[in-house]
């Protein structure tokens, strides 16, 4: 019994260890933004999901409320000095986003104009 404490005791520490070394991408996860004062539509709720496949980002985005008939097909997907860029086009439009994450928080632009910000849905 007694080599069993030490036994126990030490598979714990190390557990932990490895629990700690795993990374998981800061970006990935979904997101509530809100886009402010869009002509002709006011504060536009939307969904943003961002996963990784090997090196590349791939977004999709879709209207949280009042706006469901509205369809965003992405494009693009490109991430430099930490901005996100997503190319999309809605509403007979070409447009991006410029959007920069920091830990749970969103912020940044659509097409430069109209700014947004945002929070990490907790899974």
């Amino acid at each position: 019994m007694k080599k069993l404490i030490p036994l126990v005791a030490l598979f714990l520490t190390f557990s932990c260890g490895v629990q700690k070394s795993i990374k998981s991408d800061p970006y990935v996860g979904s997101y509530e933004m809100t886009v402010f004062e869009v002509d002709n539509i006011g504060d536009l709720s939307l969904l943003l999901n961002l996963t990784k496949e090997g090196e590349n980002y791939t977004a999709s985005i879709s209207p949280k409320e009042g706006m469901q008939d509205v369809e965003f097909e992405v494009g693009d997907t490109t991430l430099q000095d930490n901005v996100f860029t997503i190319e999309a086009y809605a509403a007979g439009y070409d447009i991006y986003f410029d959007i920069t994450i920091q830990e749970d928080t969103v912020s940044g632009s659509l097409m430069g104009m109209f700014d947004l910000e945002g929070t990490r849905i907790k899974q």
